[in-house]
């Protein structure tokens, strides 16, 4: 437990909004048209995101003299930091960049292990210096997904116990659902040379965090339609500028980049429909 304090501490250090690493300009490598979606524009459950929302209202508006906060629990997708540094970057050049913890602006954190799974996450201290934020990102699902013998049921009661944790910290919660991940291996896969499948399970774990979403109360973004749907970590492989590694679960560089533009574009379409719907 020790040593994964200590890992989730460094985790926090390297990703802290105030981070010297922040002042380096991020430049966006690649754009790209994002996959069809289960939900409306890539995100279902959005009028679960009012408090958010209206945090970054307030904000553009120049009512809030504190910092939006935004933190991000995963495994490896959110430990590169990419994926959320896109995110990061994308919103802060619209609510701009909070330098301390007392300014105006936008604060993003993550804290990202790598092989985590929602049961490891379970066992991770509560952090009350996180108390704060305003929006709580769930990344998991990728390991418990290629666990051969997961327990539908017991992943189900276990994902509503970690929601309802999150949310007695009052923040908006959102779950990111699993992306598309093959193993090798498999007979008659989707891959292009045949050999690569999806492991089963990864589809169960996607549909239980839609539906416990729906079910609880919290958004979901539909990672998986986002970037293609079944199969297209293969795709996104094979293309001429790869998007995911050789080993079909990882994205490089530019794929992290690319979908972590995804995520942000969909999360402030629903932020303009919200202001939309009337005075805030």
């Amino acid at each position: 437990m020790r040593r994964l304090e200590a890992v989730i501490a460094a985790g926090l250090c390297a990703a802290a909004p105030g981070a010297a690493a922040q002042e380096i300009p991020y430049l966006s490598l690649s754009r790209s048209a994002p996959g069809a979606s289960i939900c409306a524009g890539g995100l279902c459950q959005p009028g679960t995101l009012t408090g958010f929302f209206q945090a970054l209202a307030d904000t553009e508006a120049g009512r809030r003299v504190a910092p939006v906060r935004v933190v991000q629990y995963g495994d490896s997708h959110t430990a590169g930091a990419r994926v959320t540094g896109r995110v990061r970057a994308q919103l802060q050049g619209r609510f701009g960049y909070a330098v301390d913890g007392a300014a105006p602006g936008l604060m993003m954190s993550e804290v990202g292990v790598v092989g985590a799974t929602l049961e490891t996450f379970a066992g991770w201290p509560d952090r009350p210096e996180l108390a704060g934020a305003d929006l709580v990102i769930l990344a998991l699902g990728v390991n418990d997904g290629f666990e051969d013998g997961l327990d539908p049921g017991a992943w189900e009661a276990l994902l509503r116990a970690q929601v309802q944790r999150l949310r007695g910290w009052g923040a908006s919660v959102l779950i990111l659902g699993a992306p598309d991940a093959q193993r090798t291996g498999a007979a008659g896969g989707c891959s292009a040379d045949g050999r690569r499948a999806p492991p089963p399970s990864l589809a169960v774990v996607r549909d239980v965090q839609r539906r416990v979403a729906a079910d609880m109360g919290v958004a979901f973004w539909d990672w998986h339609g986002r970037m293609g749907g079944d199969c297209s970590a293969d795709r996104l492989a094979m293309q001429a500028e790869p998007f995911m590694r050789g080993d079909r679960v990882h994205f490089t560089s530019a794929g992290a980049d690319w979908i972590g533009g995804v995520l942000t574009d969909d999360l402030l379409a629903a932020y303009d429909a919200w202001k939309a719907g009337g005075p805030r």
